[in-house]
Formats: C-alpha cells, structure tokens, sequence
C-alpha cells in the first residue's frame, strides 16, 4: 500500500494550494522496472495507472486504529482533478501572430498547433523555423 502524491498542476479550482496532495492508499497491482509501480487506481481519476516511484510514498498505518480497515484513506474528488477536456485538432494551424521589439530589429512569432495535439499544447516558433516546419501553413 502506497500513498500517491499528486502535484498543483494535476488540481484545479479555488484554493487548489490549500487541497491535499496525497491521496490513497492504493494498492500496487504490479512492479514495472526498477523505478516505476502500476497502482490499483479507480477509474473515475482517469490517470495512467503506471507511476513513477518518486511520486509514491509507503503507506504506514496508525498505531492507534484498532480497526484494519484504513480510517484516513483520501480520494480526490472528481471535481478536482484536471483532465484533458479538449478534442485533439485534425491539421496544423496557426493560432496566433506575436510581434516582439528588440534591439535587434522586430521578431515575428506564431503560436502553432499540430495535428492530433490538443490546443493548450501549442508551441510558438519563430517566422523562420514555423515557415520550416510547417511549409503548407500561410505566414
């Protein structure tokens, strides 16, 4: 048995700070290398059940609880964990133009999605490396 900790990032919400960030125990279903476990995890946190093990910590029950079943067990509420609630794109596309002022003279930049990526992973490139990379898009 396993606590799992889960970083900020995974939370969202109003006061995501002040939210436990570990949850469990769990159950480690199956030993996978030498540096990561498959946890028995329920299917409502839609998380890859292999974790690597610096985000577990062991279990150690309380001294005090004369019960065994486990008192401070913790799951994250559905609402607080953060998903991936956007459809992947079907082509690449620009979404946004930037123009950047430097010493040098004016930087053109365009936010970039790729095909089969979801909108909040676009990258920004530079006109000359997007016109490279992405030689079908209008710049």
């Amino acid at each position: 048995m396993v606590w799992l900790m889960l970083s900020k990032e995974r939370l969202h919400g109003v006061g995501k700070k002040l939210k436990p960030i570990r949850y469990g125990p769990f159950k480690i279903f199956k030993k996978i290398g030498d540096n990561a476990f498959q946890l028995e995890l329920p299917p409502y946190m839609q998380m890859y059940s292999v974790i690597n093990a610096e985000y577990l910590k062991p279990f150690e029950p309380s001294l005090l609880d004369d019960d065994e079943d486990v008192k401070d067990s913790r799951l994250p509420p559905l609402d607080d964990l953060w998903f991936e609630r956007e459809d992947p794109m079907t082509a690449d596309c620009i979404l946004e133009k930037k123009i950047t002022t430097t010493r040098h003279g004016q930087i053109e930049s365009y936010r970039i999605r790729r095909k089969c990526q979801f909108p909040s992973k676009s990258k920004w490139f530079r006109k000359e490396k997007g016109i490279q990379e992405f030689p079908h898009l209008q710049f």
